[in-house]
C-alpha cells in the first residue's frame, strides 16, 4: 500500500465516529442530482467512499439496490450500524468488480483523496466496472493543488487534490464518459465543491 492510501485509511479510522457526527445529512446539492441518477441508473449503485453510510442510508430509502466501498474499516463498521447493504473495503484504485456489472457509481467527494497523477487510472476503472449509459457522480474541492489537511483535534492528516471545473471535464472525457451537467456549491466560504453528472460511453 502506498504512503498516501495508508496515512488516509489510518486517518478516517482515526475520526470515524467524529465524522459521522459532522456530517449527517446528504448535502444539497447533491439532492439535486439525485432523480436524474437514479432514473439513469441500470443495475446496483456503488457508493464509492461510503463512510459511515449516510448516503447509503438515503439509497436505501428511495428503494435502490446499492453496495458500499470505502478504505477505512472503522468507516465501515459505522455504516453497518446504519444500513443493512453490502459492504466492501477497498481503494478506489484496485476495484473489486467485474467489467460492466453496475448500474451507477455515486462518488462523493472520495477521489480528491488521490494524487492527482492517479485520477485519470481510478477514472478509467470506474469506466470498466459501468454498464455502458451508467451514471457517475462526481463531487470534488474546487482550487489548485495538493495538500495535507489535519483533523480538528486529532493527529490525523487527509491528503486533498483540488480542482477546477475544466479539469474534471477533460478527465471524465478522457476516461470514455460524456458530461451531462455541473453545478458548483458555493456554501461554505472555505470550501467550494464541484459536482460533476456524467454517464459511460
Amino acid at each position: 500500500m502506498d504512503e498516501v492510501t495508508a496515512r488516509n485509511r489510518a486517518a478516517y479510522d482515526r475520526i470515524a465516529e467524529d465524522f459521522a457526527a459532522r456530517n449527517p445529512d446528504v448535502p444539497a446539492p447533491y439532492l439535486a442530482f439525485a432523480d436524474e441518477f437514479q432514473r439513469r441508473a441500470d443495475g446496483p449503485l456503488l457508493d464509492l467512499g461510503c463512510g459511515p453510510g449516510r448516503d447509503l442510508a438515503f439509497w436505501a430509502g428511495r428503494g435502490v439496490a446499492a453496495v458500499g466501498l470505502d478504505l477505512s474499516a472503522a468507516m465501515l463498521r459505522a455504516a453497518r450500524t446504519r444500513v443493512p447493504v453490502p459492504l466492501v473495503q477497498g481503494d478506489l484504485l484496485r476495484l473489486p468488480f467485474r467489467g460492466a456489472v453496475l448500474g451507477g457509481v455515486w462518488c462523493s467527494a472520495a477521489l480528491l483523496h488521490l494524487p492527482k497523477a492517479a485520477a485519470p487510472a481510478a477514472l478509467a476503472d470506474l469506466r470498466r466496472v459501468l454498464r455502458p449509459g451508467g451514471p457517475l457522480l462526481l463531487s470534488l474541492q474546487e482550487g489548485d493543488g495538493e495538500s495535507w489537511q489535519r483533523w480538528p483535534g486529532e493527529d490525523a492528516d487527509r491528503f486533498f487534490a483540488r480542482y477546477r471545473a475544466e479539469e474534471v471535464d477533460q478527465l471524465l472525457a478522457g476516461a470514455g464518459f460524456t458530461l451531462l451537467r455541473r453545478e458548483r456549491d458555493v456554501s461554505p466560504p472555505d470550501k467550494r465543491w464541484l459536482c460533476h453528472l456524467a454517464v459511460a460511453r
